[in-house]
């Protein structure tokens, strides 16, 4: 037996003695390979740095990729022999949010990342991969004073900048006019209150559908529950951030206006409704192809949904309107936005490319191509943006849209305190209750605040470092709750809220 066992053990050693061999020479083998791909990288056989976009595979990258080659040679951001100084690539295989944390973690990030809104800036600022760009933002002419006011919040945290738009999106109804003058109803008013859609909605579902069958027309796809209860002059949180505020009287009103619009009024399809209009009548489709058919008189969405309208074999008579309003006119905005990785080997000629996206050959190819709004508002002022070529049925459409970017669109709110993205899974989570009849407004709006002010504090205790910051807002507040106890203005230094910013200097409480 003691023979066997020596025998055994001699026949594994030579076994891993002969898995070393194995080892060494598949780690050559690999040796070699990764030097043949590192050697086929595209910064490896040219004489300019390369710059990794890490954005989506949309087609109009390559013209836009294009046309910043051309940029760098009409500028003078050239090399000694008159090259364009840096080339940029696209990676389109590494865009998801997962993949582009994974990376920068690993100190591999994407020179320069798309971020959607203030909530994935905020998140990847949390985690320190992002450059901040305030200095050389304003230097190189990509700050705040290139695009929109409403942006802020989107692009900056705690007064820094950390992205410049690829583009924005401020939401309005597109409107098939063709549906208004088949069903004999007036075309929406520029803007309007609740009541003035409510009472115009079901004058035209009642026109369009017949009695007793299943409704294939409604006058809109959806409404936008925030722009909604801003409307009515509420917030997510209070003035400091420090509390949600959604068991308010008005976000119950919200979300029963929402309710009677769907089952009651049904001028909005409920999900059932759609599935049913889907299944049923035979008539499904995207929600362009609804608009266009007529069954959606109206749809909420951007200029970017005129990409999918011009495919359409005959022209659109399109109009838009705003979203109506309680008592405050408002409308939200959004943008993709392009970051700078803090890891990043070539950081200043990234920030080159940012200042492009702020130019005129940049904003004018998104002019063209109606993807969104242009990052640069002056270049929504062109006679190219209002009236394109060819496409006359859009007239009078696009200066809307950059109209209402520029007076009433407002950012989205984020709190120190809570990351946003669990506010929105409750609120949501909550509001689906609501329209699925399995909770009323008024719980839904208690339960909402409950469980956001419950992981505002279970922030608090994974973060201790923020109890600071958060007990001195807390003190903000209460003397705003006693100012406005007392009749008196908001000094706006202690609002962080930046609706309540907007708001009360247009209600004129702000001192």
């Amino acid at each position: 037996m003691h023979c066997f066992a020596c025998q055994i053990v001699n026949t594994l050693l030579r076994v891993i003695e002969a898995m070393k061999y194995i080892f060494l020479i598949v780690a050559v083998v690999l040796g070699i390979l990764s030097g043949i791909t590192y050697m086929r990288f595209p910064d490896q056989n040219t004489d300019v740095p390369v710059i990794y976009w890490v954005t989506d595979p949309n087609p109009a990258r390559k013209e836009q990729i294009a046309a910043f080659t051309k940029w760098q040679l009409k500028h003078g951001h050239v090399t000694a022999d008159g090259k364009p100084v840096v080339q940029i690539k696209v990676d389109a295989a590494n865009s998801s949010t997962g993949k582009k944390i994974i990376q920068s973690v690993s100190g591999v990030g994407g020179d320069t990342m798309d971020l959607f809104n203030g909530r994935h800036i905020r998140y990847f600022n949390d985690i320190g991969i992002l450059e901040d760009l305030t200095e050389d933002a304003k230097k190189m002419k990509f700050d705040l004073s290139q695009t929109y006011a409403a942006l802020e919040s989107e692009l900056f945290v705690d007064g820094k900048q950390y992205a410049f738009p690829c583009n924005l999106t401020s939401f309005m109804y597109w409107v098939n006019k063709d549906a208004f003058k088949a069903q004999g109803q007036p075309l929406p008013p520029k803007s309007w209150t609740w009541e003035e859609f409510e009472r115009m909605g079901k004058a035209f579902v009642g026109a369009a559908n017949k009695p007793g069958e299943t409704r294939l027309y409604f006058y809109a796809d959806t409404v936008d529950r925030t722009q909604m209860h801003r409307s009515l002059g509420l917030s997510i949180f209070n003035e400091t951030m420090t509390e949600c505020t959604l068991d308010d009287e008005r976000y119950v009103k919200t979300l029963a206006k929402i309710y009677q619009w769907m089952f009651e009024d049904q001028i909005i399809p409920t999900e059932a409704a759609i599935l049913a209009f889907n299944t049923e009548s035979g008539y499904a489709g995207s929600t362009p192809q609804l608009l266009y058919r007529g069954n959606f008189a109206m749809i909420r969405s951007g200029r970017f949904m005129l990409i999918q309208f011009r495919k359409f074999e005959k022209p659109m008579d399109l109009d838009v309107a705003e979203l109506p309003y309680g008592e405050f006119r408002n409308a939200t905005i959004a943008t993709r936005a392009a970051s700078v990785y803090v890891g990043g080997k070539n950081k200043e000629l990234t920030k080159l490319f940012l200042a492009f996206l702020a130019s005129e050959d940049y904003n004018m190819h998104l002019v063209k191509d109606a993807d969104a709004l242009p990052p640069n508002p002056k270049y929504a002022e062109t006679e190219e943006f209002r009236r394109p070529k060819g496409h006359e049925n859009e007239w009078g459409t696009h200066e809307r849209f950059y109209e209402q970017a520029n007076t009433i669109a407002i950012g989205s709110v984020y709190s120190p305190f809570v990351m946003d993205i669990t506010v929105d899974r409750i609120s949501k989570r909550w509001y689906e209750k609501v329209i699925n009849k399995m909770s009323s407004p008024e719980e839904a709006a208690t339960m909402t605040k409950k469980l956001i002010d419950r992981e505002i504090q279970r922030t608090l205790h994974e973060k201790p470092w923020l109890n600071e910051d958060y007990e001195k807002s807390v003190a903000d507040q209460k003397k705003i709750d006693r100012l406005k106890a007392e009749g008196k203005k908001i000094p706006l230094s202690l609002v962080r809220n930046s609706f309540y910013k907007r708001y009360y200097k247009e209600m004129g409480m702000a001192e």
